[in-house]
């Protein structure tokens, strides 16, 4: 009886320790808040579209009508992979009648460049054969390029963002068949006014919320500013995605709202909790809350201003960046935690 009560004892003792030890390996939970733009300032959005880095016009070289159409919005494609064909009728015939006409201008050069080594015709006759041969020889090349072209090959890899056209349709040259979007990185897109084109030096801390994903902010990194506005007078501007994000559900072609900052004197300072501030070792610091990887980082900022709601002004703050709240006293720098929004 005496060993059953101690084995049940150890037993309780195993299974007590075990909880405790998977209880330590959980994350520690962080109240977190987003940076905002400080008073004496304005908040600015723009709607906006995520895009690929890299989007492709596909059209034929050559004009004729399509006989089919080998893939659909959605598709990815190789490099190299067949995207559409011509009817090949008109440039077999061409093709055909150029390959007769070569053998003939062929033929009557070779004899010709054969009688001007033997001496017996005149050098302008050699010359007339010679160059009568190169011309043949690159309509002929011209010709054989104009069938090859009834195939279209995807020119890079990536997928099929949109088709353009139909098989039975008759298409020019340059017209565009398909547009893939290609590049590994995910940008956002949006077009703003003369009046906005004209502050972008004002503009600060750009990030976005993208509709399909809920609230989660993206900071952004200006790319490319288009410097001609188009047919409605509006500028284009890209942005690239900065830190790491979800590549499987950050995807082309989701709708986003772009926000940035435009501070009365240009400071970018942004407003947080009071209590997110930590003071130590002489550097005024936040803890940065990546939801990727549920990591919380030190980062120095410069307090401009304590108020008495609870609230600091600081400079060293993205808008939309997520500090930690509360409890920073008891955090390292590179601790796991989980994020809680109140």
């Amino acid at each position: 009886m005496t060993n059953k009560v101690l084995y049940l004892i150890t037993l309780l003792l195993l299974v007590s320790c075990g909880n405790k030890k998977s209880e330590g390996e959980q994350l520690r939970p962080v109240n977190i808040a987003e940076a905002k733009a400080a008073e004496g300032g304005e908040t600015v959005s723009f709607p906006g579209q995520t895009r690929s880095e890299e989007e492709v016009n596909v059209s034929f070289r050559i004009s004729g009508p399509i006989t089919s159409v080998k893939v659909k919005e959605g598709d990815y494609v190789n490099k190299g992979q067949t995207i559409a064909t011509m009817d090949v009728r008109d440039y077999q015939l061409q093709l055909a009648a150029t390959q007769a006409e070569y053998n003939r201008i062929k033929a009557d050069a070779e004899r010709v460049i054969g009688m001007y080594r033997e001496g017996t015709t005149t050098a302008q006759n050699y010359d007339l054969a010679r160059y009568g041969l190169q011309q043949i020889t690159q309509k002929l090349d011209n010709h054989r390029n104009q069938l090859a072209d009834t195939r279209l090959a995807a020119p890079v890899a990536g997928y099929v963002k949109e088709k353009l056209h139909e098989a039975g349709e008759t298409v020019s040259a340059g017209m565009p068949i398909v547009t893939i979007s290609s590049g590994g990185r995910v940008e956002v897109e949006i077009n703003v006014s003369a009046r906005d084109y004209a502050r972008l030096k004002e503009l600060s801390g750009f990030y976005c919320v993208i509709d399909a994903l809920g609230s989660e902010t993206y900071e952004l990194e200006r790319v490319r500013t288009s410097a001609v506005a188009n047919a409605t007078q509006l500028y284009s501007l890209r942005f690239a995605l900065k830190g790491n994000y979800d590549r499987s559900k950050v995807t082309p072609g989701m709708s986003a709202m772009v926000y940035a900052h435009i501070a009365e004197s240009g400071g970018g300072n942004v407003r947080i909790p009071s209590s997110a501030i930590l003071d130590k070792n002489g550097k005024t610091s936040v803890f940065i809350y990546n939801k990727v990887d549920n990591i919380v980082r030190l980062k120095d900022v410069k307090v401009v201003e304590m108020s008495l709601d609870g609230s600091a002004v600081v400079v060293g703050l993205h808008l939309g960046e997520q500090v930690v709240a509360t409890g920073v006293h008891y955090l390292v720098d590179g601790q796991k935690a989980k994020g809680i929004r109140n």
